[in-house]
């Protein structure tokens, strides 16, 4: 619907908008690939180990957290509510670091090494 005689104006652009992040989103993922694709070498081999360093102390992190509840009996809860309260942000950092971890390594399957 036009608005003003020379310019669709600010009203256009807002029934528009959701086009912008769709194509920064775009253009960041294959900007990510192509650098995948193309890793060789050195840089390879420290994303490498980048990547199991992350997914290592991530996983110490998460076991850091649920110590308090392997030693109460529970070895088969899953989630945030099992973890003692004070222990959560270890919790959450360790997930956080661990899932990163794998995306990384996940990328790294796109390269030639």
């Amino acid at each position: 619907m036009e608005y003003r005689r020379n310019s669709n104006g600010l009203k256009t652009l807002l029934e528009h908008w959701p086009l912008l992040p769709v194509a920064t989103v775009a253009i960041l993922a294959s900007q990510v690939f192509i650098f995948f694709t193309r890793l060789s070498g050195t840089p390879w081999i420290s994303f490498s180990v980048a990547s199991f360093a992350l997914m290592i102390v991530g996983g110490s992190l998460i076991a850091y957290a649920k110590l308090p509840v392997y030693r109460s009996g529970r070895f088969f809860t899953v989630g945030l509510q099992s973890v003692p309260e004070s222990l959560r942000g270890f919790y959450r950092w360790g997930w956080s670091l661990f899932l990163f971890g794998i995306v990384l390594s996940l990328g790294l399957l796109l390269s030639k090494p």
